[in-house]
């Protein structure tokens, strides 16, 4: 099977890729750690933020009747986006064949059965089953999103019949890949996706990580579906496109950011390929850690990027993540509540070109690349 290092202080540590236990240790993975829904997106422009509804939601084969079907999970996007998952491990045959019906069925069902305001029911009863707060809960994972336009999006989403199905393996089969991308260019309005999530493991099984990956998004899906065609930005593009729709201000303090990355060769620079808003990211990449603290945005800000630093090792334990917001909020202008620990909250470039402002942000980045993995990484 493949391999992958990991650096823990200055020892490499060989990690095998692995199969899961069981499909239901899969399942519970994406109900705990939805981002795995976003694959390798830490380094696209378009990241999603998930609202759990259920797992093993149930799916009627007609308005107000009874339960038929039954989809692994059900999510809902920031965009309101009603989701469905369906996980299969590669050792099980229906991983190509049966689960693809499957999903189809949930499909052409759930825009009959669904409404708006049963699936918020539906959340708010997995919540109190779960201890949680409703409300916290959907601020702690959609910010500061309005609820009654979220879930009226989510009413106009379904009447527009416009989802998203997503397929979770361990292994992607070529066949399955086929037939992923060939749904996304038949579906107008309906996404339909692969995700690979694999699993790696030492030998004493006291550290692992899993590393997921994005499959049925070409860019002939992206163009059946009538989505902008994507545009590759540039150091040099993103300065001018914020210096027209922003100011000379903002692109200052954006010259200076690429600056600072160009004088670490350790961090890779990645630019991104959003159709409408440019983006720069620094990452450093540590065996298979992968600190990614910041984007620089086009329509004016940086967003500190809690959501990605969640899974990376010593950031995956929230007291560090807190010490990172204090840091932060030392810095006049920028005050970050304590609730935005799991999401990207925003700063403005403006903020930063008070004066000391910009030095202190990068010092902060900076002490975000010299932390060591803790002694355990988990998932």
């Amino acid at each position: 099977m493949a391999g992958i290092y990991l650096r823990q202080g200055d020892v490499l540590v060989a990690m095998r890729e692995t199969p899961y236990d069981a499909e239901h240790v899969l399942q519970k993975l994406v109900a705990e750690h939805p981002q795995v829904l976003a694959g390798n997106a830490a380094s696209e422009n378009d990241n999603r933020r998930w609202l759990l509804i259920e797992r093993e939601s149930p799916i009627a084969a007609e308005a107000g009747g009874g339960r038929r079907w039954s989809a692994d999970h059900l999510f809902i996007d920031q965009d309101g986006v009603p989701t469905v998952v369906e996980t299969k491990r590669s050792s099980d045959p229906r991983a190509r064949r049966e689960v693809v019906a499957q999903m189809l069925d949930y499909a052409a069902n759930g825009i009959v059965s669904w409404r708006a305001e049963t699936l918020r029911m539906r959340f708010q009863a997995r919540c109190a089953k779960d201890g949680l707060d409703p409300a916290d809960h959907f601020i702690e994972r959609m910010g500061e999103l309005n609820p009654e336009t979220f879930w009226m999006q989510v009413g106009t989403n379904l009447e527009a019949r416009r989802l998203r199905l997503v397929f979770v393996a361990d292994t992607v089969a070529p066949e399955l890949e086929r037939i992923v991308d060939f749904l996304n260019r038949q579906m107008q309005v309906t996404e339909v996706l692969a995700i690979e999530v694999k699993q790696f493991v030492d030998g004493t099984g006291a550290h692992q990580t899993i590393v997921p990956r994005v499959l049925g998004q070409s860019q002939a899906a992206r163009q059946a579906k009538g989505q902008a065609p994507s545009r590759e930005w540039t150091r040099d593009l993103i300065l001018a496109e914020l210096e027209t729709r922003q100011g000379p201000i903002e692109a200052k303090v954006a010259e200076s950011i690429f600056d600072w990355a160009a004088k670490r060769p350790d961090l890779t620079q990645w630019f991104g390929t959003g159709a409408k808003d440019g983006c720069f990211m620094a990452t450093l990449s540590d065996g298979d850690r992968r600190l990614l603290p910041f984007g620089l945005y086009t329509r004016g800000c940086v967003e500190v990027q809690f959501q990605h630093l969640m899974n990376a090792s010593p950031f995956d334990n929230k007291r560090m993540r807190e010490q990172l917001r204090e840091r932060l909020n030392t810095i006049d202008g920028i005050q970050i509540p304590v609730n935005k620990l799991t999401l990207r909250p925003s700063i403005p470039l403006n903020v930063l070109a008070q004066p000391g402002a910009l030095d202190e942000f990068l010092a902060t980045i900076n002490w975000v690349f010299e932390q060591p993995p803790a002694a355990n990484t988990h998932a």
